[in-house]
């Protein structure tokens, strides 16, 4: 086995009769490094959008949503009390949710309103850390909006807004206590928060709210907490996590990224072709050396094995060179943010850029493997050769 590498090692760096095999050996090998660059940081790009919208969606939502099976929920606080009590439940808010119209002069647009409990909300939602002006109490008469939305009216913290709702047709005047951005414009652009007794008149809802919002230990287990809080509530209370709010742009980011990892994999397909060429070429170059090694006593196996392990250096090199240049590039990328977004179309300002050991392991592993592929019928044209074929024009 020491004689395979020893030979392999020599095929490989050896100075060449043939430059041309060089030539397309740097060329297999610049190949394969520029596909898996590119595999690594659209991945980590996919990745980042995928973390980034976690990270917002949970900071400006419950993790678990707990609702009635009529639209109200007329004893918030007994389902409060009984929430808190089980295992994995951090705290809990009752809120009040729906539609409104605000007016500013002569500008007017949907949102969606949000009754809060000023004491107990900052526990559930990171809201209240997201504020960049005014304070995070809206008082009775206040309201906090989103940047986007008060960008888009016209107004700052100190000014009056009218505010329309299905239930209460008659304008009611709003103060703009504060601004909030949460970094996504979805909710930078269509989202009031006011106190929960203004969102119950506004809406008609007497002392019932809309739902309860629940904070967990872990994001991620919420499902199994989900599971405890159905037990506990029975009917007519119905839960709802902030994985299953959100199943279907989850479900387009993770079927976005297995595409895009298919469709960049190709790069390092086509580029593996020219280890074959290389192969063969070299099988070409070393037709006499391989029927000297056979005449010596070599196996088909170890002819095989040396061929075979002169591709998977090159795929190697390849990797490793596309794998430093893509986590170099996605440092670069995630350190000084260079590529900008319209927030308005993609919910970022900026690109997104997260590394994660899982995702280059599955490139690194695709990688090797398309370029260990690559070698079998070169390897294989070699191991048939015979001392006799080898040698007969020497």
């Amino acid at each position: 086995m020491r004689a395979v590498w020893l030979l392999a090692s020599r095929y490989l760096w050896s100075r060449r009769r043939e430059r041309f095999v060089s030539v397309i050996a740097a060329i297999a090998i610049a190949g394969v490094a520029v596909g898996v660059a590119a595999l690594t940081v659209v991945i980590a790009v996919m990745t980042g959008f995928d973390q980034d919208l976690q990270a917002k969606i949970v900071g400006a939502n419950a993790h678990l949503v707990v609702q009635a099976a009529d639209g109200v929920v007329p004893d918030p606080e007994s389902v409060i009390a009984q929430v808190t009590r089980l295992p994995g439940v951090v705290a809990a808010s009752p809120f009040v949710q729906g539609q409104a119209l605000l007016s500013a002069g002569p500008a007017s647009t949907g949102v969606l309103l949000r009754g809060i409990d000023p004491v107990r909300e900052p526990r559930v939602t990171r809201l209240a850390q997201y504020l960049v002006e005014g304070r995070a109490d809206p008082g009775p008469s206040g309201a906090i909006l989103g940047r986007e939305l008060a960008r888009r009216l016209g107004v700052a913290p100190g000014d009056t807004l009218k505010v329309v709702t299905p239930a209460n047709r008659t304008p009611q005047p709003l103060t703009v206590t504060g601004i909030f951005a949460a970094g996504m414009y979805d909710y930078d652009a269509n989202l009031a928060i006011v106190r929960v007794e203004t969102a119950q008149g506004l809406l008609g809802l007497g002392t019932a709210v809309t739902g309860v919002g629940v904070r967990v230990t872990e994001p991620l287990q919420a499902g199994r907490v989900q599971a405890e809080v159905r037990r506990a509530l029975r009917y007519p209370y119905w839960t709802l996590t902030w994985m299953e709010q959100n199943r279907n742009l989850f479900a387009a980011l993770k079927l976005e990224k297995v595409m895009m990892f298919l469709i960049l994999t190709l790069i390092v397909l086509v580029a593996c072709f020219n280890i074959v060429a290389t192969l063969l070429m070299m099988v070409l170059e070393r037709t006499r050396d391989i029927g000297i090694l056979q005449a010596l006593g070599a196996t088909s196996g170890a002819v095989r094995a040396i061929f075979t392990l002169v591709g998977v250096a090159i795929g190697g090199c390849g990797t490793l060179l596309g794998v430093g240049g893509g986590v170099a590039l996605c440092e670069l990328l995630r350190r000084y943010q260079f590529v900008k977004l319209p927030a308005d179309v993609y919910y970022l300002d900026h690109l997104p850029v997260q590394m994660a050991w899982g995702d280059l392991g599955v490139i690194v592993a695709a990688a090797f493997a398309i370029s260990w592929l690559a070698c079998l019928y070169p390897a294989s044209v070699a191991a048939r050769l015979t001392p006799v074929d080898a040698l007969r024009y020497e």
